[in-house]
């Protein structure tokens, strides 16, 4: 007998049913109203229902566990919840904004930015969330080589619910004293522990090639909050004239910035390309959201000055704040990092004294060196390994024609040029490029 096997508990009769069992007119009656339904045998419709009314973390950790009809009913559930969250937050965005032109006090006004402030960096949460995991949770076509993935961090949204329910009932928490950053940290910080996570874990799992992820670093650089370029978009035949071919050129530019690769010992543990490819999604997502974070707090603090609101509080400028990050593997080494607005000016710009120049002086005022990276994107694909922001643009039935064909028809071909001109300051390479190619990648750093 297997020991890990569940033994079989024997189900005892009460004596009323014993009673009733002898006589056989009371029995039929008896069966019938004895039978019931097993959580199996219930229609996927009913079931999701009933999981919609659970909290979502019990969905993800207990729920999903049961059986494979109640997995693939959670995991529609945890899908659709996570999908349609985007849809919400664009409503209460633009509610928050129609509010905010018919506010009549100052105290209703500073309630509304700050509300309209938080629903921001909770978007701009949601658009890396979805970058990391929509091609396994909702890919374009029918999976073929593994199954949908399910968006299993419960408690992660379950948190976001309760967050956008105290913005709509603008609670204290977030329209209080405090900035909108503290109120949304600890969701951020859920959200940054899953998204390593899904890379390290279910991602890695079932990607074993270009194909898999797609134009992913194209979806991570989309997440920032300005500074994207679309150079050029067409879709057309490819040479054998078998199915739709995807050209784009994209540029980002992100101020204050750098990105420098430096080539260093290779240890022999470290061939794997999978993790080479999931450390550079890692390096973009942890400099776009510093990038982003940098923004919304310069841009917070100057909505909230033209907003002209007497506070208790005087209204002070964000602090001097530099994020930097650094890592090896596979023989290269990466520092990579960013800093606000007031550290910039804080270490380059330098007050002067204006009385004491004259039109006959010959001193001249230097100009800040200009620290912007700029990432050039070069990209041909299939439809379904697009973007996520080429989906709206392609049509539909490209999706369903290339389903019909075999995975064999897919191409990649992605390359991304970074240019720092930092680091050519600091006597580095100031060019890194990394190239996509299906079945193939190229891995290159040149010098300026």
């Amino acid at each position: 007998m297997n020991v890990n096997k569940r033994p079989k508990i024997p189900i005892r009769k009460c004596d009323q049913y014993q009673e009733l069992e002898k006589d056989p007119e009371k029995t039929s009656l008896t069966e019938r109203s004895c039978h019931g339904y097993a959580l199996d045998t219930l229609p996927p419709e009913v079931l999701e229902m009933i999981f919609r009314l659970l909290p979502l973390h019990d969905v993800a950790t207990s729920v999903r566990l049961v059986s494979r009809h109640c997995s693939m009913v959670a995991a529609a559930v945890l899908n659709g919840t996570f999908l349609t969250a985007y849809t919400k937050l664009e409503s209460m965005i633009k509610r928050n904004e129609s509010v905010m032109k018919s506010a009549k006090t100052d105290t209703e006004l500073l309630a509304c930015s700050k509300a309209l402030n938080a629903l921001q960096l909770i978007k701009a949460q949601y658009k890396m969330l979805r970058a990391v995991t929509w091609r396994y949770t909702h890919p374009p076509i029918k999976q073929q080589k593994f199954p949908r993935l399910c968006f299993y961090a419960g408690s992660l949204l379950d948190n976001l619910n309760e967050l956008l329910s105290r913005i709509s009932k603008y609670h204290p928490s977030i329209v209080g004293p405090r900035a909108p950053e503290s109120s949304i940290s600890p969701f951020t910080t859920i959200c940054k522990r899953f998204m390593n996570f899904f890379e390290k874990i279910s991602e890695r799992r079932v990607n074993r090639s270009a194909l898999i992820s797609g134009c992913k670093i194209v979806d991570i650089l989309d997440c920032l909050v300005e500074g994207r370029q679309v150079l050029f978009f067409k879709v057309s035949t490819n040479k054998r004239n078998t199915g739709r071919i995807v050209s784009m050129k994209l540029r980002y530019t992100m101020k204050r910035a750098w990105f420098t690769c430096l080539d260093v010992f290779r240890k022999i543990e470290e061939n794997s390309w999978r993790d080479e490819q999931r450390f550079m999604y890692l390096r973009l997502r942890r400099l776009v959201g510093s990038v982003n974070e940098h923004i919304f707090e310069n841009l917070h603090y100057e909505h909230q000055l033209l907003l002209q609101i007497p506070l208790t509080l005087p209204l002070r400028p964000p602090p001097a704040s530099t994020y930097s990050g650094y890592g090896e593997y596979g023989g290269r080494f990466f520092y990579y990092g960013n800093m606000n607005k007031y550290a910039y000016e804080t270490k380059f710009v330098h007050t002067v004294n204006t009385a004491n120049l004259t039109v006959e002086t010959e001193q001249q005022v230097q100009r800040p060196p200009a620290f912007d990276l700029v990432i050039e994107i070069e990209l041909k694909c299939t439809p379904d390994l697009a973007p996520l922001a080429a989906r709206s643009i392609l049509k539909s039935d490209e999706f369903k024609t290339h389903e019909m064909r075999t995975c064999r028809s897919q191409q990649l071909h992605l390359r991304m040029n970074v240019v720092c001109p930092a680091s050519l300051a600091n006597r580095l390479p100031g060019n890194f490029v990394w190239e996509l190619r299906s079945p193939r990648r190229i891995f290159t750093v040149e010098d300026v």
